[in-house]
C-alpha cells in the first residue's frame, strides 16, 4: 500500500537477482533463540503474492505485477532512518482512524495522504 501512496516517481522494482527465495523462523525459547532460514517453493510465492493482491483489493488498490522486489524512494532527509521513516509512514496513515478502523479499506486514502506530505516537505 505505501508503495502504491508513494506513487510512480518514488519507486522502483527490479527483477530479483536469484530464482531462488528465502524465508526465515525464528523460535524463541526461554533463554534460547533459534534462526533458520529456509527456501520459499513457487507454491510459497503465489500464497504470499495472493495474500498481498487481497489486502491491496480490500483497500481498492489494483494488484501489482509478481515476481519483482520493490524499493521505495524516501523523501530526502538526511536525519530519516529506516525505522523513523516506517514509524512516521504508519503514525501518518493510522493517526485519524479509530482503533477499529486499521483495515486496507479505511487506511489507503490517509496513506496516499502521508506519502503526499512527506514527498511534498
Amino acid at each position: 500500500m505505501v508503495i502504491w501512496a508513494a506513487g510512480p516517481d518514488n519507486l522502483a522494482r527490479v527483477s530479483p537477482p536469484s530464482s531462488e527465495r528465502f524465508g526465515s523462523l525464528l523460535r524463541r525459547l526461554p533463554g534460547e533463540e533459534e534462526q533458520q532460514q529456509f527456501k520459499l517453493t513457487e507454491a510459497d510465492l503465489s500464497s504470499i503474492d495472493d495474500d498481498i493482491d487481497a489486502y491491496l483489493a480490500e483497500a481498492g488498490i489494483p494488484p501489482r505485477p509478481r515476481g519483482f522486489d520493490w524499493f521505495i524512494r524516501r523523501p530526502s532527509n538526511d536525519d530519516l532512518d529506516d525505522e523513523t521513516f516506517w514509524g512516521a509512514v504508519w503514525a501518518a496513515t493510522t493517526e485519524r482512524l479509530p482503533v477499529d478502523g486499521l483495515r486496507p479499506s479505511t487506511m489507503a486514502g490517509p496513506a496516499k495522504e502521508a506519502m503526499a506530505s512527506f514527498y511534498r516537505n
